[in-house]
């Protein structure tokens, strides 16, 4: 008698094995019951295309700008292949399809949109920022109170809801174009150079903010954890004409700067 687990793992490998009609359905159409209108296949078949619906339609969900970019019809035979390769592993549908950029990168058939990738991991950072945490306001009276002597103890944290983004090509200006609302230029340069992007929610609001490279190594130094003293070292060292003094104040106008804490 064939036990739960290895029933489960039938049904499993018939919804998404490669081919249509291969050997995992033939496996486990062997202990389903047939109805009065449908073969066993014929309801593994359609409980198939509700998984891999589900699993694509999801996917267009989450990376809108890729569907778009690509077309309805070619972004659903790929979401098909990556729902194959990459079955969903928690109930949460949000948490579905963080290494789709990484499946972009290797996908043959797409090779001839090399910013796609980077396109795709701006699209799931701001699909978690979105759902993030809430972020605080950081409290510059506590800030201004700190000892001289403590300063360089202090741990800077960006926005709870943030994240970092580099990419060679101008991922900003191809997610802008290609929203549903935009009614500007429609013509994208790749060959006008990479971006450095904080993708972050301030309150209610998304945003997108393009980074100078000064900009970019302190928030990067920063969301390592570590206490101002190492990042003014890593900054020093990556580039030591940056002044720091100058530039945290601008961190904290801009708001890049969520909170800080002092150890102990």
């Amino acid at each position: 008698m064939t036990g739960l687990r290895e029933l489960q793992r039938l049904v499993r490998d018939a919804v998404f094995e490669d081919t249509a009609d291969g050997s995992a359905l033939t496996a486990a159409s062997e202990h389903i019951n047939a109805t009065e209108n449908l073969s066993p296949a014929e309801h593994l078949r359609i409980y198939r295309r509700g998984i891999l619906g589900t699993l694509s339609r999801s996917l267009a969900e989450l990376y809108p700008v890729c569907s778009r970019v690509l077309g309805d019809a070619f972004f659903e035979a790929m979401a098909g292949v990556y729902a194959r390769r990459v079955p969903s592993r928690s109930p949460d549908l949000g948490e579905y399809g963080a290494d789709f950029a990484d499946f972009l990168a290797g996908f043959e058939p797409a090779a001839g949109l090399p910013y796609l990738p980077d396109v795709a991991r701006m699209e799931w950072r701001w699909h978690r920022v979105f759902h993030g945490p809430e972020s605080g306001k950081l409290d510059l009276d506590v800030l201004a109170r700190v000892p001289a002597e403590r300063q360089g103890a202090i741990i800077f944290r960006l926005p709870a809801a943030s994240a970092l983004l580099r990419s060679a090509y101008p991922v900003h200006r191809i997610w802008q174009v290609n929203q549903s609302d935009y009614e500007g230029d429609q013509r994208v340069d790749l060959d006008e150079g990479g971006v450095r992007l904080l993708i972050w929610r301030d309150g209610y609001t998304m945003r997108i903010d393009p980074l100078e490279e000064g900009e970019w190594l302190a928030l990067d130094a920063m969301r390592g954890g570590d206490c101002f003293e190492t990042v003014c070292a890593r900054l020093d060292s990556a580039d030591s004409s940056l002044d720091i003094a100058q530039l945290l104040p601008q961190l904290v106008q801009q708001g890049w700067i969520g909170s800080f804490s002092l150890p102990e």
